[in-house]
């Protein structure tokens, strides 16, 4: 004879819960999910919410992942209901609750719910620095204040960084075009945070940050000065060498030409006698030579102020800028035409060619 799950006592032969325990419990989980609501709303003290869970869970036959459950959803609920700027006591009011509800904290954030609220209060402070112009020392209390309550790790950091850059970003370069003062803001905040923009972690890429990030590169070049921020490239520099920007995933391409010598005989063959045969006639033949892109590789294209490097495991290639005859954009990468006894086409494929296009026309200002 089977069991009620929630009162332990026998449920009959076919049934595993009693109908009124089943009732009782729901009714108790829609009463703590009402308290929770009220502690947000602030008509329940921290203090009472705790002394009704604790008088609630066994008569309601509550468990610990049940309290869990419905703590997620209001939890969610208040994130939901969060709007810059927080109110005063937003961090404390959330401290509260999780003593109060005694939940380990990793439970609660099995799914990653804590880490979204984390996340949403920290990148609320962070964005101060665009919308406010509060300085990132100042905002780093306000951010320690957060990590203290609801921890998050360095990567869930760096995210929410990065996110509030690429907002900033897209906000910038809307008009198309990058202000003096938005570029001071932009300068100010990676510098801070030790971003290159030039260089940035692929899961960090967006289009916007890479324009401003060229734009940034192109009026320094056009002002007949390097960039002051030198990048990690896993290629040699030269003397006076600076590494402008780096393209991750290229694929590179190159003129591959092979030749064959085709042609055809004609004649006649007489029998002299047994086992003997004399042929006459003549061949012809010209060599043919057919050409095809092969495929060099996937790797780095570094672009310097005097080179382009292409690097990958394979292979790496220099090619400096006072070699080119020629250089063709496409809307994915770019061709280059060197000068040699026997020119082959290379192609590097895998970003937009706006931006080498410009530095090969500003580099002869440096």
């Amino acid at each position: 004879m089977a069991t009620c799950k929630y009162c332990g006592q026998s449920a009959g032969f076919f049934s595993r819960v009693h109908k009124e325990c089943e009732e009782k419990h729901e009714r108790g989980l829609k009463g703590m999910g009402d308290l929770m609501r009220r502690y947000f709303s602030g008509s329940v003290s921290a203090d009472d919410l705790k002394s009704k869970l604790a008088k609630n869970k066994l008569p309601y036959f509550l468990s610990d992942d049940d309290i869990a459950t419905v703590a997620i959803t209001a939890i969610k609920a208040f994130g939901d209901s969060l709007k810059r700027p927080y109110p005063a006591d937003t961090l404390s009011r959330i401290k509260a609750f999780l003593n109060a509800i005694a939940i380990p904290y990793t439970k609660l954030n099995e799914k990653g719910d804590m880490d979204a609220l984390a996340l949403k209060m920290f990148q609320g402070y962070v964005v101060d620095f665009f919308a406010k112009g509060v300085p990132l020392s100042q905002i780093k209390i306000s951010t320690d204040s957060v990590t203290s309550v609801l921890p998050l790790s360095q990567q869930k950091k760096d995210e929410a960084y990065y996110s509030v850059l690429n907002k900033a970003a897209d906000k910038f370069m809307a008009d198309g075009w990058l202000a003096d003062n938005e570029q001071q803001l932009i300068e100010s905040y990676t510098s801070s945070l030790g971003i290159a923009l030039n260089c940035l972690p692929m899961q960090y890429q967006s289009e916007s940050l890479a324009r401003i990030g060229q734009a940034i590169v192109l009026k320094d070049l056009q002002r007949g000065v390097l960039p002051q921020k030198p990048l990690t490239v896993p290629v040699m520099l030269g003397r006076g060498e600076c590494a402008l920007w780096v393209y991750d995933n290229v694929t590179m391409f190159q003129e591959k030409i092979t030749r064959e010598y085709v042609g055809g005989s004609r004649g006649m063959s007489y029998r002299i006698c047994k086992g003997v045969t004399y042929r006459t006639g003549s061949f012809k033949g010209h060599p043919v030579e057919r050409s095809h892109m092969d495929k060099v590789g996937v790797g780095s294209l570094v672009v310097t102020n005097k080179h382009f490097f292409f690097h990958c495991p394979t292979a790496s290639v220099k090619i400096p800028y006072s070699k080119l005859v020629g250089v063709t954009p496409y809307s994915d990468g770019l061709e280059v035409h060197k000068e040699e006894a026997k020119p082959k086409r290379t192609v590097f494929q895998g970003f937009d060619a706006w931006f080498v296009m410009n530095v090969l026309n500003q580099v002869n200002n440096i």
